[in-house]
């Protein structure tokens, strides 16, 4: 009889063990990220919350490869970059990949000359 209550007391520990996402506020506008350098840790879910005051895109294809993201939040990612308008905000749930850094930047016409980068850093 001991055996059976320690499965079920297990399989809830285990589920238990799983860390909740860490939200991540990203401000985007003229011209730059806020916070620029976004530290995350492998393998650890996130969710990235991007809002913009401007008209800007968030561009990191690499990360955006790399990262572990669920089918209805990787719909919002074209061709490895969000596309904001003015006032806009989105949250893309991501698991963090491997270590490393990945760029980030505006792709509009000379945000990214103007300072509009960034990067993940992932450990």
């Amino acid at each position: 009889m001991p055996v059976r209550l320690a499965l079920p007391v297990l399989a809830l520990l285990t589920a238990s063990a799983a860390p909740a996402p860490q939200r991540i506020d990203v401000a985007l506008s003229n011209f730059r990220f806020t916070p620029a350098t976004i530290e995350l840790t492998h393998g650890r879910p996130y969710i990235l919350h991007l809002s913009s005051k401007g008209g800007h895109s968030f561009a990191a294809k690499a990360f955006f490869a790399a990262a572990v993201i669920p089918a209805a939040d990787r719909a919002r990612i074209k061709d490895g970059k969000i596309e904001l308008a003015g006032g806009d905000s989105v949250e893309i749930h991501i698991t963090a990949p491997t270590a490393g850094s990945y760029p980030i930047k505006c792709t509009h016409f000379l945000h990214a000359g103007f300072g509009m980068t960034g990067k993940f850093v992932v450990g």
